[in-house]
């Protein structure tokens, strides 16, 4: 399914997320209200019944007209007039309203890079006592909010997900009726004082199960473990999704792979260590941003391909230097409602082109706009461990490991904290972290390094010896002078702690 946004005079209305813009700005137009809207456009002109609104704006219940009354007023309120002073919504008396544009394709529908969407079914009771019921719809919008957050997919809202329910029985004809690829399901139960919500998420067309996972708490703390499980589910949801669209494109054939497939086939390759693995990204981030040159999600990921060839590889041109430049600052313009876009944009323009202050100015906003992506918070931490506030840094690690510890990036969350203590001059628990960050993913090279650095400092001598021949294991061409080259950053004196270290652990000059 291709996302679709309907647009009108000075608004833009998405029938996947309820959110109406006026000139880019958001408007205030309720659930209901945005159900009512896509509603009455999606009928392209034709008059549209009371009973069919009742239906798309209250699932399943039997309200008075009234209601259905006021939230036209408030939709008229919110819309003003057209430039030729008519109402959108005209009333179709004694039937129901019509919208008063057919809107036409092109123009008026603003396809963007497809993505993977999601619809978050109402959460159900299984013991039919009902009296977890306003649990349940405050656990279904928090986590509905909180993914809608996320740029890499789509939610629906949870009352055009209530009506699909209504209408289908079978998970498959849901996600058809919907047009989504995944389902996340669950239920609440309350026993005495006790409170257990249970919840899966579901590769539709696929019909499997991709995680499953259940959470308890007491009555006394409901809203605190409301809160909880909309944080941990979302934790496990983008990861989920993630890995499953990347395998999703790598079984696409070659000839028939678009830039959103290029994309999640450059990512695995993206976070490699071998130098042949990064050059294959770069090339398909590139191929991605030429047949999509406004894909801002792409161009982000171009810009880092880059970076990481210049941090982990051989070091960066000046050609490259400027072309990672460039694809940042063109994907920080077309991304800028993309915390994750931004977030990384923002490493560039710290890491290659120096811009310290906005760069953490523009990571402070990502982390605002969006603080349960995970690669949003460890850009913002590993930032603040570089060149700002190590203890902010060191904090905002755990937090992004806490929500999301399944997450494609924790083993560079959990390295990240142990840069933080061997910046602090922690070195005892810099290697801790190394370890674990090891545990995570044994070959990622940044965490074999740090931890051969951490042993030099303490003067571990034999396992910094190891430590440093697992580095050359994984990167043969690794010697001291390619981090003598990282000087020429941002608070360098941080990164000549970690020189030092592999200095005294034993790197070949």
């Amino acid at each position: 399914m291709v996302d679709a946004k309907y647009s009108f005079g000075s608004f833009v209305l998405d029938p996947l997320t309820g959110i109406l813009k006026r000139d880019g700005e958001p408007l205030s137009i309720g659930q209901r209200g945005a159900a009512l809207l896509t509603a009455l456009i999606e009928a392209r002109g034709e008059p549209v019944s009371k009973d069919t609104l009742f239906e798309r704006g209250w699932p399943g219940l039997t309200v008075e007209e009234a209601n259905l009354s006021v939230q036209i007023a408030a939709l008229r309120k919110v819309l003003g007039r057209t430039e030729n002073g008519a109402e959108w919504i005209a009333t179709v008396p004694r039937f129901g309203y019509r919208f008063l544009r057919t809107l036409a394709r092109g123009d008026d529908y603003l396809s963007e890079p497809k993505r993977p969407v999601i619809a978050v079914l109402p959460f159900r009771d299984p013991s039919g006592a009902g009296d977890s019921a306003y649990f349940a719809e405050g656990v279904v919008e928090g986590i509905v909010a909180a993914l809608s957050r996320f740029r890499g997919f789509s939610v629906t809202s949870s009352l055009t997900s209530a009506a699909a329910l209504a209408r289908n029985s079978s998970t498959g004809d849901i996600a058809a009726t919907l047009g989504v690829r995944y389902l996340l399901q669950g239920s609440v139960l309350r026993s005495g004082e006790r409170v257990r919500v249970s919840a899966h998420l579901l590769d539709a067309p696929n019909a499997t199960q991709l995680w499953a996972e259940r959470f308890e708490g007491v009555v006394a703390d409901l809203f605190d473990l409301e809160d909880r499980v909309t944080e941990a589910i979302v934790g496990l949801v983008e990861p989920a999704i993630s890995r499953a669209e990347i395998e999703r494109a790598r079984r696409k054939r070659p000839e028939s792979l678009d830039a959103y497939d290029l994309y999640l086939r450059a990512l695995p390759l993206f976070r490699t260590v071998e130098p042949s693995a990064r050059a294959e990204a770069i090339r398909l981030l590139e191929q991605c941003v030429r047949l999509d040159p406004d894909f801002a999600a792409g161009l982000a990921q171009a810009a880092w391909a880059y970076e990481r060839q210049d941090t982990f590889g051989r070091g960066m041109s000046d050609t490259e230097r400027r072309r990672s430049l460039e694809l940042a600052e063109r994907a920080a313009e077309l991304g800028h409602d993309d915390p994750q876009v931004v977030a990384i944009s923002a490493l560039i323009l710290i890491i290659i082109g120096g811009q310290r202050e906005r760069g953490l100015a523009m990571l402070a906003e990502a982390r605002l706009a969006n603080p349960n992506n995970p690669t949003v918070l460890s850009l913002f931490a590993f930032c603040n461990v570089l060149v700002g506030d190590l203890e902010l840094g060191r904090q905002t690690f755990l937090k992004a490991y806490e929500i999301s510890p399944a997450a494609l990036v924790n083993y560079e969350i959990l390295l990240g904290i142990s840069c933080s203590h061997i910046f602090s001059k922690e070195f005892e628990a810099g290697v801790e972290w190394a370890l674990r960050s090891i545990a995570a993913n044994g070959e990622w090279l940044a965490s074999w390094y740090t931890l051969a650095a951490a042993y030099g400092h303490l003067g571990q001598v034999e396992k910094a010896k190891q430590a440093v021949e697992r580095v050359l294991a994984l990167a043969p061409y690794l010697r001291m002078s390619h981090f003598e080259r990282l000087d020429r950053r941002p608070n360098h004196e941080r990164y000549r702690i970690l020189a030092d270290g592999l200095r005294r652990a034993g790197l070949p000059d």
